[in-house]
Order: C-alpha cells, then structure tokens, then sequence
C-alpha cells in the first residue's frame, strides 16, 4: 500500500530529492566508467610501448600533447620514444592500478602513477600482486630498475579519453623530484 502526497509542495520536495538522487547515481556509474576507459587506455599505452608502437602511442594523445619538463610537442616525444625503445631493445612495462581524479562536467581527468621500464629479460616476479598498492610496489621495485613517476592530464573528445599532458618525473629513492 502506497500513500499518496496530497501537499504539492510535498510532492515537489519529494520530486526534487529522487532527481538527485538519480542524477548522482548516473555521475557515479559515469566516473566509473570513464575510470575504467582511462584504465584501459594506459593498459594499451603500456602494450604499445612494449611493441614499440609510436604511432599507436601517439594515437592516445591530441595533437596538441606538451610532456613535461621537457616541453616536448608530437614530434619531440617521437623522437624520445624511438630513442627510449632503441636503448632498451625488447622491453617490459610496469605500474600499479592508477588512480584517477575525473571532472566529468569539464570532460577532463587526472592520473598520476609511478611506473618502470625494464628489458624484457629481467625478472621481477611478484609486482601483479601489489597492484593495488602503490607505496609497496614502489618498495618492492626499489633499485632493481629506472623508476619514473607519469601524471597524465586526459581530456574526452568524441567520447574518448585522450592525453592533453604528460609530465614524467625520475624517481630519485628518497621521492619524487
């Protein structure tokens, strides 16, 4: 048995209050969303980096990406990349689940995350099991391999995540720079 409002200002109230409440659940299921595409970009960032695909790498950015501290636009991260991917030869690509910061009004996101960069033969067995915590997965990596920390700024365009920014900083042990 339902009771029926009879006060229309009760009725407005009532109205109001399950809009918002509907309009909350749909931004949150939203920024889980887009969370998991963000993911799911970096997930194929990292695979493409381990089979050097520049212009796959590229493809995730806007052509107007800036990485920082270098100030580098499209061409000068090609040129990092092709350097980076010809010192390491095969190589294997680490990080920890990113966690991300979505502003889903302004269609802009954040990442920040450390990550590494290894030859495909080193070993380091046991990171999959800290993915969920980044403050272990720093420890347990330590000095057995170059440790960077990524920031990503991301903006959607047509329904997409893209990188806008990179900033990448070196990971000196004691933090970050």
């Amino acid at each position: 048995m339902t009771a029926r409002v009879k006060n229309p200002r009760t009725r407005v109230v009532i109205a109001i209050v399950a809009a918002g409440v509907f309009l909350v659940l749909c931004m949150s299921c939203s920024r889980g969303d887009d969370a998991d595409k963000i993911r799911t970009q970096i997930a194929s960032g990292a695979t493409l980096a381990e089979t050097h695909d520049i212009g796959g790498l590229l493809r995730l950015a806007t052509r107007d990406i800036v990485a920082m501290p270098m100030n580098l636009d499209r061409s000068g991260i090609r040129a990092v990349l092709w350097r980076t991917f010809k010192t390491y030869g095969p190589l294997a690509v680490f990080y920890p689940r990113p966690e991300i910061e979505i502003n889903a009004a302004a269609g802009e996101a954040s990442t920040r995350f450390p990550f590494l960069i290894v030859r495909k033969e080193h070993d380091l067995p046991g990171l999959d099991t800290l993915r969920d915590d980044p403050m272990a997965w720093i420890e347990a990596v330590g000095d057995k391999a170059d440790l960077y920390n990524l920031q990503l700024e991301w903006i959607q365009k047509n329904g997409e995540w893209v990188v806008d920014r990179a900033f990448l900083e070196r990971f000196s042990g004691g933090g970050f720079e």
